[in-house]
Order: structure tokens, then sequence, then C-alpha cells
């Protein structure tokens, strides 16, 4: 059991970094748009509407993929206050619960964003900017980040099992 884990979760840990990667290059990518469109703006007098329409519209697909991310990172906002005061299997179990709470909550948000996906879809509706985006991808990072978020919480969940079994056992 404990081979599988760890193999999982150097496959999370290779996901994770390819995510981060995948951000950094986005948001690179939306600063030198930005950039170029103010150079141009300057030296011309007139710049392309996409270079400022694409960062707006690349945003989601950096903010969704990266809430498993930062959960796996403990990067997320948080008030640790009670796992602080808690002895370590109560701290464990503690955790799990969160985690469940976390997997439950992104399957339910990962079912909804593939309906809404699918609903928008079949509209064929279409975004009014220079370059012709169907809106249905500007929605896809919404399930695609909630179904990023259940692998990273289901890691975590697992982990913090075998976390507490191993307290326990150490206990008897």
């Amino acid at each position: 059991m404990k081979n599988a884990m760890d193999y999982f979760s150097r496959a999370m840990d290779g996901l994770a970094k390819t995510i981060l990667g995948i951000a950094a290059l986005i948001i690179g990518l939306d600063v030198l748009s930005i950039f170029a469109e103010a150079v141009g703006r300057y030296l011309v007098g007139q710049s392309r509407a996409f270079m400022e329409e694409l960062p707006r519209l690349a945003v989601p697909l950096v903010v969704f993929p990266m809430m498993g991310v930062l959960l796996k990172y403990k990067k997320h906002i948080a008030v640790e206050v009670l796992p602080e005061k808690l002895s370590a299997k109560a701290r464990s179990l503690l955790m799990i619960i969160v985690y469940s709470v976390v997997l439950a909550v992104a399957i339910q948000f990962l079912i909804a964003g593939i309906i809404a996906v699918n609903e928008y879809r079949k509209m064929g509706f279409e975004t009014h900017t220079e370059i012709v985006f169907k809106i249905w991808t500007t929605y896809l990072p919404f399930p695609v980040g909630f179904g990023l978020l259940a692998l990273f919480a289901v890691e975590l969940v697992c982990r913090e099992l075998m976390n507490l079994v191993r307290l326990v056992r150490e206990e008897s």
C-alpha cells in the first residue's frame, strides 16, 4: 500500500509542477501581451484589441487548475488554530474530515461544470472579441480545475489515513 501511495504522490507532484509551469507561462504571456499592447499604443497610437482581451480570457486557465496545487502545498488561505491544539491523532482525523469535505465539494462542482460546459457547447455562443472563441471553451477550466482538485484531495485523504493508521499502531 505504501509503495502505491508513494507512486501516486510522485505522480501528483509531477502534475502539480506541470500545472505551476503552465500557470507561470500563461501569466508571463499575459504580462507580455499587456506590455506589448502598451508599447504599441505609445509608439503607434493604437494597438490590437486581442492583446488586451486575451489576458482576461486566460485568467480562469490559471485560477481553477491551481486550486488543487494550492491545497496540496498548503499555500491556500488558512487559519489553523484548532489543529495546533489537537493531539497528532485528533489532528489527523480532523484533516481527513476537511479533505473529505473538499473532495465531496470538488466532485459536485466537477459535475456542475461538466453540465454547464455541455450546455454552453450546445448553445454555440461565441465571444465578441477580435479573436472569436466559443463560449464553452472559456468555461472549460472550471470542471478541469475541480477535477484536479478532487485528485489532489484524494491524495491528501489517503496520506492522512495512512498517517492515522501509523499513529494508532505506534500507540498500541
